[in-house]
């Protein structure tokens, strides 16, 4: 094992954190996205006027979402270290990440369908498509929920002896988890904290899950530094 290979991707979650906010940029107007009430015809218009700018930032978070893969291998490694010779915990954590991928993927081209043919298209499709992608893009929480449920649970269950992460980090995983729990809210609300551009389900589950990301990549660097590598 390499142990330079294994850091950079353990910061692949801060390149992942970066190549999303700028992606964000260009889809939404400074991060915020499209209110759910807006009329088709809004909505068209929106994609009409922003074309490119859309299609540049969805282009950019379709590539920042590989990013997450060896972010979440790099988490994958330390979480079989800590289980030992049985890695259910870890192989689950890797199945989730794939699935936060795939939703991330599924908005991206989702949103791009609408901007293919902004003009031509009639507005209720554009708006559709404008809907699915928000709706998968903020309302897919379950793959991240699990994923920080197993990530505490493998924390707490380690060793004093062979401490890989800290304990509190474990903890940090169960909190964040719940407040990802909003996304469930999302079909239910078109204005209001739970909406898709809502302050919970859009500000609030943004904010700790760029957080999360940034702690659990340095986390994992940290652990990495300190394991003894062959070759």
């Amino acid at each position: 094992m390499n142990k330079t290979a294994e850091r950079l991707c353990a910061y692949s979650g801060v390149v992942f954190s970066a190549l999303l906010g700028v992606g964000l940029l260009g889809v939404t107007t400074l991060w915020q996205p499209p209110a759910p009430g807006l009329g088709a015809g809004q909505i068209a218009r929106l994609f009409q006027q922003n074309t490119l700018q859309i299609r540049l930032g969805v282009a950019v978070l379709a590539a920042g979402s590989a990013f997450y893969w060896p972010f979440a291998a790099a988490i994958t490694t330390q979480m079989r270290r800590i289980e030992g010779k049985a890695h259910s915990l870890a192989e689950t954590q890797m199945a989730t990440a794939t699935g936060t991928v795939i939703a991330v993927l599924l908005a991206c081209f989702l949103w791009f369908a609408a901007a293919y043919r902004p003009g031509v298209m009639p507005p209720a499709i554009v708006q559709s498509l404008n809907d699915l992608g928000w709706l998968c893009f903020v309302g897919l929480y379950p793959p991240a929920v699990l994923q920080c449920v197993v990530i505490g649970v493998c924390i707490l269950s380690q060793q004093p002896e062979t401490m890989i992460y800290p304990r509190w980090l474990g903890f940090v995983n169960f909190w964040a988890a719940i407040i990802f729990l909003p996304g469930a809210a999302v079909p239910f609300f078109q204005s209001g904290p739970f909406a898709w551009n809502g302050l919970v389900s859009f500000w609030l589950v943004a904010g700790v899950f760029f957080g999360w990301i940034i702690l659990m990549s340095f986390a994992t660097a940290a652990a990495i530094k300190r394991m003894n590598f062959e070759g």
